[in-house]
């Protein structure tokens, strides 16, 4: 399935939420498409401001027939699937679920 222009937007529009203005220059939260998912990162300035930003994965949403599937990732970026976590109807309700701290996305 490929996904709609319509959830980009308000992947876009949660991206751009995530984060207060004024900490902006310091910390984003990024989304990139690839085939039917959606990878979340978290990117970081440098602390010392010299050098790259860092970019850490947060989370993968990927669509299939049963709506969307929420993976994890683990310390070293690799993908684990959240069996504990049903499909999910709605882009809507994945990112909101990734926004739930019971489920430490973020760290």
């Amino acid at each position: 399935m490929k996904i709609s222009e319509m959830d980009r937007a308000r992947l876009a529009k949660w991206a751009e939420e995530r984060i207060p203005a004024h900490a902006r220059a310091e910390v984003a939260v990024v989304w990139a498409i690839r085939a039917n998912a959606v990878v979340v990162s978290e990117e970081r300035a440098p602390w010392d401001g010299v050098g790259e930003w860092t970019s850490r994965r947060v989370a993968r949403l990927r669509l299939g027939g049963e709506g969307w599937v929420v993976d994890g990732a683990d310390r070293n970026g690799r993908w684990y699937a959240r069996e504990d976590l049903p499909s999910l109807p709605s882009l809507d309700k994945a990112l909101v679920l990734l926004d739930d701290p019971r489920h430490a996305f973020w760290g």
